[in-house]
């Protein structure tokens, strides 16, 4: 077996980069029309801004920004080799996990996606590792929901869950020892 990269998805990009626009416009629109929308259900006209800008700018304004990057450029998202497992290669030098030390897969799923949790040896020492503060803060919640501080969701990936689930499988029966 050799070495698999695994890119982000155009397509799913593409669907993100739409939904994000349509969430963008409702939010300008509820900027722009806020005066009216007051008049009409008695709510203060600032709360409106408040909920315009944030829905609009802050939040789908990044899906735009990420959705248009990942269209320009697929990003490099997952690498499964004989060696292990790297599921952030751009990002983060700890996310590499030796076969050796994983115990096995699960997937579980939440609101009909299917995400994949990486079993490993001594998940805490894992934290320890993380140097990024918001990293480690989101692997604690992992750690604390489903016992593990890594996971994977194949919904902005280039790959269904069933294949990635078959690839991680065989790659790990075959290079666990």
């Amino acid at each position: 077996m050799e070495r698999i990269e695994i890119y982000t998805s155009k397509k799913k990009s593409f669907l993100l980069l739409i939904i994000s626009i349509v969430f963008v416009l409702i939010g300008v629109w509820l900027l722009l029309e806020s005066n009216k929308l007051s008049n009409l259900k008695a709510i203060n006209p600032i709360y409106v801004h408040i909920l315009g800008f944030i829905t609009s700018v802050l939040f789908f304004g990044i899906g735009v920004y990420i959705s248009v990057k990942r269209l320009l450029k697929s990003e490099l998202a997952l690498i499964i080799d004989p060696i292990g497992l790297n599921i952030n290669p751009k990002k983060s030098l700890t996310d590499f996990i030796k076969w050796e030390e994983i115990l096995g897969f699960e997937e579980i799923k939440i609101n009909s996606v299917k995400i994949v949790v990486i079993r490993v040896k001594n998940p805490e020492s894992w934290l320890k590792k993380e140097t990024n503060t918001i990293r480690k803060k989101l692997m604690q919640f992992n750690i604390y929901s489903y016992n593990s501080p890594f996971n994977i969701s194949s919904s902005g990936l280039d790959i269904n869950s069933n294949k990635l689930n078959e690839k991680l499988n065989s790659y790990f029966e075959k290079y666990k020892n």
